[in-house]
This record gives C-alpha cells, sequence and structure tokens, in this order.
C-alpha cells in the first residue's frame, strides 16, 4: 500500500534527495555564481568589495526599475520584490484574503495555490484542466464559477504541471469574464520566458485587478537566488501587500540584488542557455514516447519547463514513483503530489542531465516490465 505524499513531501524524502536522476525537478539548470559573474566584464571584482549595509527598503531602486521595464504599463511602485514567489504568494493571500472569501484555483497547481487560500479560511472552488480535453480549462466553465460573488481567481500560465499555455484568443476570452466580474487576479507566471521567442502573459499590463508574478528561479535558473517579484498596476492592492511585506522583513539582502541585476543584465543570454536546454529534453521525450507509446502518452508543452505524461502501464504513477526511488534512483514525482489523481507523472525538463536520466527510466521499463 503506497501512501500519498504533497510535492515538498516527496522532494524532501532523504529517498528523493539520495536518488541519482532528478526527472521532476521544475527550474532551470542552476546556473554557478562564477557562472553568472563570468556575464559581465567587472562583476566579480565589484562582488568581492561590495558593501554589506542596510540595504534601500524594498529592494534597489535599480532591480525595481528592471523589473517595471519588463511590463508596458506598471509602474515603479508596482513593483515588489519577494524572497522567491513562495514569499510572493504568502504576501498575497495574507494581504488580501480573509475567511469565507471564494477564491477560483485553477488545477492542478502548485499546492500552496491550493493551502494558502485554505490555511487563510477562504473557500476554495477548483476550476480544473482536463486530460482530456488536452488540459485546456474550459472558459465556459469559469463563466459559470464567476456567477458566484469571487474575490479572487488564480492561475499558472505556462501551466505548472501541464505546460499548457493559451494563445491569445484565450487570453482575451478569459479576461474579458474577470472583466465583468471585476474579480481579483492572481496570475502566476514563473514559468513564462521559456522557450525563447515565448512572449510572457504579462497579465498585469492587460488587467487592471491582476497581480503578476514572477522570479529568476524557473526560466533563469536562479533557484537559491530566492528572487521573486509582484507587479501591479493597483495601487490599492499593492499598498496592502507592502504593509504586510513592512511587518516582516522589507529589505531584499545586497549580494542577492547584486547578482540578480546581474541576471537581468544578462537574461537574454541565461534565456538562450536554458533554451537549447530545455529543446534537446523535449526532443528526446518525444523520441522516447514515439518508442513507448503503449506505456506512455503526452500533451507537449506550449512553454515552459514542465510536462505532465499519463502512464498507461500498470498499477498507479504513485507505485511506480516508489519502485523507481527504490531499484533505479529516479526520482519522478507523480500525479497524487498534484492532488490530480494517479496516473500522471511531472517531467521537468530544463536540466542538461534530463536526456541521460530518460535513458535511465527506459532501461528501468525495458526490465521490469
Amino acid at each position: 500500500m503506497t501512501e500519498q505524499r504533497g510535492l515538498q513531501e516527496f522532494f524532501d524524502d532523504p529517498a528523493t534527495i539520495a536518488t541519482r536522476h532528478k526527472m521532476s525537478a521544475s527550474a532551470s539548470e542552476p546556473v554557478g555564481q562564477a557562472e553568472l559573474l563570468a556575464l559581465e566584464p567587472g562583476a566579480a571584482e565589484r562582488f568581492v568589495t561590495l558593501g554589506l549595509d542596510y540595504p534601500e527598503r524594498f529592494g534597489p531602486s535599480e532591480l525595481r526599475t528592471a523589473i517595471a521595464a519588463k511590463y508596458s504599463s506598471v509602474p515603479f511602485d508596482g513593483v515588489l520584490i519577494t524572497s522567491g514567489l513562495d514569499e510572493g504568494l504568502a504576501l498575497l493571500f495574507t494581504a488580501l484574503i480573509e475567511p469565507r472569501d471564494r477564491v477560483i484555483v485553477l488545477t492542478p497547481c502548485y499546492p500552496p495555490h491550493l493551502l494558502l487560500p485554505e490555511w487563510r479560511g477562504a473557500e476554495i472552488v477548483p476550476w480544473p484542466a482536463r486530460p482530456e480535453n488536452d488540459w485546456v480549462p474550459d472558459l465556459d466553465e469559469l463563466a459559470g464559477l464567476l456567477s458566484k460573488p469571487t474575490k479572487a481567481v488564480i492561475t499558472t500560465f505556462p501551466q505548472n504541471p501541464t505546460g499548457f499555455m493559451p494563445d491569445e484568443a484565450y487570453l482575451s476570452a478569459f479576461l474579458a469574464l474577470l472583466e465583468r466580474s471585476g474579480t481579483v487576479l492572481l496570475s502566476d507566471e514563473i514559468y513564462a520566458g521559456l522557450p525563447d521567442g515565448t512572449a510572457a502573459p504579462n497579465l498585469a499590463d492587460r488587467y487592471l485587478k491582476a497581480v503578476s508574478l514572477h522570479g529568476l528561479s524557473k526560466t533563469c535558473g536562479l533557484p537559491g537566488l530566492r528572487l521573486g517579484w509582484l507587479a501591479s498596476r493597483d495601487e490599492k492592492m499593492m499598498g496592502a501587500v507592502k504593509q504586510v511585506k513592512d511587518l516582516f522583513n522589507c529589505y531584499v539582502p545586497a549580494p542577492v540584488a547584486f547578482l540578480a541585476g546581474v541576471a537581468f543584465r544578462n537574461e537574454t543570454k541565461l534565456i538562450r542557455r536554458n533554451s537549447d536546454i530545455l529543446e534537446a529534453s523535449i526532443m528526446a521525450v518525444e523520441e522516447f514516447i514515439a518508442r513507448h507509446g503503449n506505456l506512455f502518452s503526452w500533451v507537449p508543452p506550449g512553454a515552459g519547463t514542465v510536462a505532465f505524461p499519463r502512464w498507461h502501464g500498470p498499477g498507479g504513477t504513485q507505485a511506480l514513483s516508489d519502485q523507481l526511488v527504490r531499484e533505479a534512483s529516479i526520482a519522478l514525482a507523480p500525479s497524487l503530489c498534484f492532488d490530480a489523481g494517479d496516473d500522471h507523472v511531472r517531467f521537468g525538463m530544463c536540466r542538461r542531465s534530463f536526456p541521460d536520466s530518460l535513458a535511465a527510466l527506459e532501461k528501468f521499463l525495458s526490465s521490469a516490465l
């Protein structure tokens, strides 16, 4: 009998940590500090002489300006730097959501999208993307859900874990529904930017009551930097969030801000690096599934670093995942980690090691089935 675990529990399990092949990591290939500093002449020398006095409140103006420049209509004061996107989500739900508020959550999703409103005492209403619809969330269904008073809708585009990325027609129809209802949108865009040339949704530019959430972890390969941000044109919402952040920690550590500045100035190079890695992995998955269509099928991701292949083999993916950890030193997150049934797994494909890990999975399948 297998035990259902959450996503973070899966990654924190010592058995998972000890595996050789990590197939479900959602961030891009991590960039080393030396590699990052080498992108900019003189950066390494400036970094070691960096002062460590109190930094500017809410982050350096230069960094906030660089983030605001990613949007066409978000002002400087509409940007709030956070310690990764986890802090950003916590700040938003603390500031904006109250007990008995109704919150619609696009699912499957990053588990805190469900756990944080639950912690705040909100009524959680799932808006499910379904495999039989190629993971495209039904807008008619959303319209029905919005017929009742709703405090907020939270989405992820590109979606984690499915890789769904809406096209322009879909986004226009989606935003029209929100405009009619006047509902706040919390738009998690942390996976936007890969592969190279994929435009970010930047929904804060397109809807006044939207907050766009992004960061440097997934697309730039800097999850250890813990640098995220919120962007919005809604002054009242952002003021409420800043009040909450001010109660805890309104500073960005100077070393983090320095390295983030280097990343922003060299973002094109980082995105190109990680796009090459991602494209090689997607090609490897397509070839793998062509050989093993009896065991796996998938909807290729529209954008982002993750995909959600379906398992057609014996048993569920929780049992498969447990067996892979024990017998093949492979960490592959099952869909139960996302409360999304027991017949999918999450591929995290923007790692140089992913094609080799896929080969290890193929070797296991050939011997075990």
